[in-house]
């Protein structure tokens, strides 16, 4: 039998690399570098819950779990969690881990937590269970092989939008050339934040752009991986981006894609991502990955797109309340 310890996090550089260790045995190929995980600390809000404990046996780390509350979908009472550990996980480990995560959240006023886990770990998915944790929704992964995309069929389409006064641009191209770049993305990022899949009772609420800046602008964010579609006048309608967090810069995951609900129908969000993966071929990326809710009609445009499913492999999201 393991003699599991249960250690606060440190906001120091060793355990940045801590986190980022735990993270590689969780993801050998997308580990986010200990840099990104510093990133991420320095930019969270202080009045916020934000725990991370780590998990370890004997003088080895080999777990951790954090909840926090989300600036960007904030309900009181309700934290978002966040679990890694190794693939090999044990049965054991997994029950000191949920144990040790409800433990500490009666500390705080929480009465709701929920989080992503992957249906990659069965393991952890029955401790959750025995515990009284329910999946609430399901999601799909995909991935794309960056290398063997073609943009040859799609260039009609976007010819089309451009004639209708709809062009893509890169961010850079726009922050030299729009003086209201910074306002007007967070303007679109906001509104059709609003639209994206939620659990039952969790809606996208507004944060002040200051914070916004802070999330946006990490170490994890190049502008060059950001697609925005501009109306004829002006208007920004539509917007994606794609962050690389894996220590070779190989592997990036695309965030949020929207567009304004008047521009719908109309291949703008598939334009945007043609030309957010001509880009990451161009930064040397070689694949992209993305998940949706089961039901959302941007699972079939990423597969239109040519990204396929990674069987066995989605994030579900995963809640308790009391």
């Amino acid at each position: 039998m393991a003699d599991y310890a249960l250690r606060k996090m440190a906001l120091i550089d060793a355990d940045f690399q801590t986190l980022s260790d735990i993270e590689r045995m969780m993801a050998p190929e997308e580990y986010g570098s200990a840099e990104s995980w510093r990133d991420y600390y320095a930019d969270y809000n202080p009045n916020l819950i934000n725990e991370t404990w780590i998990i370890e046996d004997g003088d080895q780390p080999v777990a951790s779990f954090q909840f926090h509350e989300t600036p960007a979908a904030r309900v009181a009472g309700k934290v978002r969690m966040w679990l890694m550990v190794p693939e090999d996980v044990s049965a054991e480990l997994c029950d000191f881990l949920v144990t040790s995560l409800l433990e500490k959240m009666a500390h705080f006023p929480i009465n709701r937590v929920i989080g992503p886990i992957n249906t990659a770990y069965p393991t952890l998915i029955a401790a959750l269970t025995e515990h009284g944790f329910q999946c609430i929704m399901k999601g799909v992964d995909t991935t794309l092989d960056v290398t063997a995309f073609d943009p040859a069929p799609f260039a009609a389409e976007e010819q089309r939008l451009a004639n209708e006064g709809i062009r893509i641009f890169s961010l850079p191209q726009l922050m030299e050339s729009d003086p209201e770049w910074e306002q007007n993305l967070y303007t679109v990022q906001a509104i059709v934040r609003r639209d994206h899949p939620r659990p039952e009772g969790i809606l996208a609420t507004t944060i002040p752009i200051e914070e916004w800046r802070k999330l946006t602008f990490g170490s994890t964010m190049r502008p060059t991986l950001w697609m925005i579609a501009v109306a004829a006048n002006g208007e920004y309608v539509g917007v994606s981006n794609l962050h690389v967090e894996d220590a070779a810069g190989k592997v990036a995951h695309n965030g949020l894609t929207g567009v304004l609900r008047a521009y719908r129908r109309r291949g703008v969000a598939r334009a945007i991502k043609v030309n957010l993966i001509k880009a990451a071929r161009r930064e040397g990326i070689e694949k992209i990955h993305t998940g949706n809710e089961e039901n959302n009609p941007m699972l079939q445009l990423n597969l239109q797109l040519g990204f396929q499913i990674r069987s066995g492999f989605s994030w579900q999201q995963w809640e308790k309340r009391w």
